[in-house]
């Protein structure tokens, strides 16, 4: 319920309020988060044949198209009709010479969208909805080519509870 491209909950607070208050007494939630990234036949980060086509494409489209826009200079302003692109277009803005410098660059952009969610998550999340556990997973999907099964790099795991700190 708080998906958005690149993997971001876009609900904000308002929308995980009213998420979390669909949780039964005394039960819990899990959210399993964060962007993925391809590999191809040939190991290349970013590139995925999917089924039924025949050329690859990219994944995530929507981080590699933000990467795209802030390496041409076209971050550009906030799109209201565009806001989720626009946000990773300025997530990953902040973080470019970061990226650019890097020795792998598809990596360093994963793992800055990574962050980003991460940070986004965190910051729209509560404890208000009882006395359950709210289990937090985050990480990189990692979409492999055929004939492998997909893989998760786990990079968070913490469980929140109300009135209680955070237990890795």
């Amino acid at each position: 319920p708080m998906g958005g491209i690149g993997g971001a909950p876009f609900v904000g607070k308002t929308g995980f309020g009213a998420f979390s208050h669909h949780v039964p007494d005394d039960g819990h939630i899990i959210i399993l988060f964060g962007p993925h990234i391809a590999i191809s036949d040939e190991g290349e980060l970013g590139k995925y044949l999917r089924e039924g086509q025949v050329h690859e494409s990219t994944a995530c489209g929507a981080v590699l198209g933000a990467y795209a826009a802030c390496k041409c200079g076209q971050a550009g302003e906030f799109d209201e009709m565009d806001m989720q692109q626009s946000w990773l277009k300025q997530r990953i803005n902040r973080r470019f010479g970061e990226i650019e410098s890097s020795d792998d660059q598809m990596k360093a952009l994963i793992h800055v969208a990574y962050e980003a969610v991460k940070e986004k998550l965190l910051g729209i999340i509560n404890t208000d909805f009882g006395s359950g556990k709210l289990i937090l997973i985050g990480g990189i999907q990692i979409n492999m080519p055929k004939p492998w099964e997909d893989h998760f790099q786990p990079l968070y795991y913490k469980v929140h509870q109300k009135d209680a700190d955070p237990v890795d």
